[in-house]
């Protein structure tokens, strides 16, 4: 546990700083700089990323997670349930605030979908890591991403073809069917099933496809770098300058309003010790690339969106630092372990 000394505070936030966040703002800077030297293929990298990296990522989880099915159900259940307070929290600032209804779907999709993926997985890793739990951290946080991934390409598609009338349900569950991280769970499933069906034989069957096995393993080992170089590479992509829309808002909402409301789910679900920490850390990353992605797609205020994505995570060590900080520190009741 972190002592609560005022004095240590600087000390105390500079080391969850330098240990656990500056890795994470060095890979996406090392993203920006390639990006503007070489002007990256960035369709290649969410190709890359999206159909290779993070289904592997999923499937290795899943089948090595020692979460409990009860547990996945809390998990969801609180990923689902930030989504909702977040939701209810925006449409009623977007209503005080005057943002335009033309707008309000953008704003929502920034304030709800997070990046629990190219974002939020390297950083349990660097935050338990010391500790020796960063699998088990991994692997609740891969629950969140596929939450998250889940409804940004069901409930996100929905939210971005509003505003694009010409767009049919037909195309839309389309877009919906191509969602690589939901088909990589199904066979993670069926593998563990068909190990059961195997009983005393699935370890000679598990020794025959260990070089299937590896391939996974190195996948995963390489999704931190690749993860944090795409999201660098993208940023560099939004444009700077003047605009009408309330960024601000949206960076506050989701940097500041986001753990807030996900320490009220973290009590409300009687959240303690590891897991309330890797769930409260879950909720300080920045608005997600793929709400960018999708309001471009669907010409729903992508200039909007991508604003929000940059301004989020260039601000989001801030909110990051702290968050950690408060979860470790024994100063947020039942948190500490």
């Amino acid at each position: 546990m972190i002592a609560a000394g005022t004095a240590e505070l600087p000390v105390q936030l500079w080391q969850i700083f330098y240990t656990i966040v500056l890795p994470v703002l060095l890979l996406a800077g090392t993203g920006c700089l390639l990006q503007k030297l070489f002007r990256l293929d960035l369709a290649t990298l969410r190709v890359l990323n999206f159909y290779f990296v993070i289904p592997a990522i999923v499937y290795h989880s899943v089948l090595t997670s020692q979460v409990g099915g009860g547990q996945v159900l809390v998990v969801v259940g609180f990923a689902l349930s930030l989504m909702a307070g977040m939701s209810v929290l925006t449409l009623l600032a977007a209503w005080l605030r005057g943002v335009p209804m033309e707008q309000r779907r953008a704003l929502l999709m920034t304030t709800i979908f997070h990046n629990s993926g190219n974002y939020g997985l390297p950083l349990q890793d660097l935050a338990f890591r010391a500790r020796g739990l960063a699998v088990e951290a991994t692997t609740v946080q891969t629950y969140v991403m596929i939450t998250q991934n889940f409804t940004t390409f069901t409930l996100g598609i929905l939210l971005a073809a509003g505003g694009a009338s010409r767009r049919r349900w037909r195309e839309n569950l389309r877009h919906m069917a191509k969602f690589p991280p939901l088909y990589a769970l199904g066979a993670a499933l069926l593998t563990i099933q068909i190990e059961r069906w195997l009983g005393g034989s699935a370890e000679t069957v598990r020794g025959a496809l260990r070089p299937f096995w590896e391939v996974i393993v190195r996948v995963r080992g390489a999704f931190v770098p690749i993860a944090l170089v795409t999201l660098g590479a993208q940023l560099m992509t939004v444009a700077r300058g003047r605009h009408n829309y309330h960024v601000s808002l949206s960076v506050m909402l989701r940097l500041l309003c986001g753990p807030a409301v996900g320490l009220g789910l973290v009590y409300l679900f009687g959240l303690s010790g590891f897991m309330a920490q890797v769930l409260l850390i879950s909720t300080t990353t920045p608005t997600a690339v793929n709400c960018m992605l999708l309001c471009l797609e669907f010409d729903n205020h992508p200039d909007y969106a991508a604003r929000a994505v940059f301004y989020s995570t260039l601000l989001s060590p801030l909110t990051v630092t702290l968050v950690i900080y408060l979860a470790r520190s024994g100063l947020l009741p039942g948190l500490a372990f």
